[in-house]
Parts: structure tokens; sequence; C-alpha cells
């Protein structure tokens, strides 16, 4: 299987060890058989000196990434599967299969995160251009229900090949730990989803210690409340000791079509942590409102700040939510879940089209 993704596979296995394998877990499908193929020669050194680095990378800011698929040729002309890791890192392979004068006899699956959110603010001439480009992608997977008629109707083609697959963290790192926690909210985000207006204004109006993980870009220009420590955007070995330390957990986000949110939720839940959660439809799948987490409405500051005080204000409450959350995130939401539902439908398109050898070598 050839893998186009945006990550330094091998610094980020140095950096983390066997508790990182490899983001978002891929690993997993290496352990049901898969023989994943993959380049981080676009983030080596000799790649950053080299004289067409800088040209390349002011093109790609401009188009979308190619390099890594260029240098991947070899590897997805040998390969009976390509797993794009997302869009972005797609657009280039499914393109180049679009053009292709036959239909390839290789299968090509998308995860896609953004995907519907870029097609339903396009013009029509980018969702043309993606039509065009995708028209021979086999899968296209998403993490919430709302997007699927959007894929399914600006893309064309079967819309069997649009699905909905539930989002799952790495159960077996986020873990609950055992130990006194300390006494702050913690909120972490980076995406364009999150709403930091009203985040930090329940913040202001709660007055309870909390620590924010994020770009300083995110919150430039707003006003940051006295008891808000803003941390910085952080590694994940510190990213997941805050975790660990904090009371409760806040994720507030704005009614994008995609999940935005999903992954801190999902990961504060695996590790017992109580959660209040803005009640957006992308991101509602996810978590039973007064079960596993707390919902507030959009944009309301006030019930933001009431369901924080609501829950640091009940022990009891708070461990029925983190025992409830990692039992869900358990039994629905894992990485090796979301895995090995990948994983069976990869081994479906290699038997139909035909790679029974190729089946034989990849799949145990």
């Amino acid at each position: 299987m050839a893998v186009l993704k945006s990550w330094d596979f091998s610094a980020w296995q140095a950096r983390y060890g066997r508790g990182w394998l490899l983001p978002y877990r891929i690993d997993h499908l290496a352990s049901q058989g898969f023989t994943l193929r993959w380049t981080d020669a676009v983030h080596s050194a000799s790649w950053q000196r080299s004289p067409w680095s800088h040209p390349v990378r002011w093109l790609e800011s401009r188009t979308f990434p190619f390099a890594q698929t260029a240098l991947m040729t070899p590897a997805i002309a040998r390969s009976p599967i390509v797993l794009g890791m997302f869009e972005s890192e797609a657009n280039a392979a499914a393109l180049a299969r679009s053009l292709a004068p036959r239909r390839p006899r290789s299968s090509m699956a998308v995860i896609s995160c953004w995907l519907a959110h870029i097609l339903s603010d396009g013009s029509q001439a980018r969702r043309a251009a993606y039509r065009h480009a995708y028209r021979n992608v086999d899968l296209i997977y998403c993490f919430s229900e709302n997007q699927v008629p959007v894929l399914a109707d600006v893309l064309g083609g079967d819309p069997a090949r649009v699905r909905c697959l539930p989002f799952g963290v790495d159960d077996e790192t986020f873990v609950p730990e055992r130990g006194p926690e300390k006494d702050y909210v913690l909120v972490v985000g980076r995406d364009r989803g999150r709403d930091w207006p009203t985040t930090l204004a329940a913040l202001r109006e709660l007055r309870h210690p909390a620590k924010v993980c994020c770009r300083s870009a995110d919150i430039a220009g707003l006003d940051v409340p006295p008891n808000v420590e803003v941390v910085g955007y952080v590694e994940l070995n510190e990213y997941r000791r805050l975790l660990a330390d904090a009371l409760a957990v806040l994720v507030v986000t704005r009614p994008l079509i995609y999940p935005s949110g999903q992954s801190v939720l999902l990961e504060a839940m695996a590790m017992g942590k109580a959660v209040v959660v803005t009640d957006t439809p992308a991101l509602r799948a996810y978590f039973r409102d007064g079960e596993t987490a707390l919902a507030a409405p959009v944009a309301d500051v006030g019930a933001v700040r009431d369901r924080l005080v609501e829950l640091l204000g009940d022990d009891r409450m708070r461990r029925r939510l983190g025992k409830a959350g990692r039992a869900s995130v358990e039994q629905f939401f894992s990485a090796r879940a979301m895995w090995s539902a990948i994983g069976d439908d990869l081994r479906l398109l290699v038997a139909k089209k035909g790679w029974t050898s190729g089946v034989r070598q990849i799949c145990r």
C-alpha cells in the first residue's frame, strides 16, 4: 500500500517510540498484514537544502502538495492500493489517475477531513475541478454523516464510494491515570473550527483557572482573561500530561460541516476526563449529553459557563462521565476499530480489481 501523508514518519517514530508508532495509529494497518510504503524524503535535510526545495514549496502553497506523490511514483505503480491521508496529500495522485488514458488497475482511497467544507464553500469551477480529479478514486471516507450528501453530490459517480466512518483515537496510549488532578480546565485546539471568542468569554465568567493550548495566531486580538494561562502549541507528550492533570476539558467549536474538535474530545474521554462540548451537528454522534459529556449550544457563553460550573462542582458527575466516556471510546471510537474497518474495505477493493497475487502478498 502506497501511503501519501504530510507527517515525517521517521521523526515521529524516533520521538515517540512504541507508544506512538505512527500518526493516527495507521500502523494498525500493518498489524492487519498490509505492507505500508511511504517516503519521508520531502522532510529530509538534503531536500530542504536542495535548490528545488524553495520553488516547489512555493508552488505547492498555491496549488496542492505534489512532490511527495512524484517521489512515490514507483511505489504507487507497484501497489494494489494508494491511500491518501488527507485530501490535500491525495490531490496530486487523484488528478494523475483522472488524466490516465485508461482507468487505473490499482485502487485508491482517500480519508478526507475538510473536503466537504472545501466543496460546500467553493466556486463552481473548484467543484468541477475536484469532480474531475476524484472520478477515479474508489473510496472517500469522512467522519460525520452530514458530509456524505455533499461529497456524493459534488463528486458524482457511485454514491456508495462515499462512506462515513467513526473517527478513532489511540485508546492504548490515552488511558486514565491514577493520581490527584490539578485544579484547572484544559482547552486545546488548532483548527479553524474552534470558537475562541466564546471560549475565552465563558472562561472569564467562570473565574476558574484554565490552561489553553493553541497557536498564538489563533487568539490574536482577543482579550485573554487573567484566570487563563496560554500554554502555546505543545508536543504530544506534554499534551497528554496536561490532559492527565486536568480537572475537566472544554471543547467549544463553530458549526462547520466537519466535526471540529473530535480528536481532543475523544482523547479526553479516553483518559477518563469529563468534557463540556459544543453541540454541533457534525460532532453530535461522538458523545451523549449527560452520559459521556455535557453539551452546550453553539456560541452560548452563558450555557458553556453554566455547564462548567455544574461539572466542576460535582466530583461524582465528573467520575461518572469520565468512566462512561472511556467505555464509549473503547467500544465505538478506537483507532484499532477505525483501521480495522478501513482494512476490510481495502481488501475488498483489491480483490475486485483482480490483484489476487497482491492480496496474497499483502494480506496474511
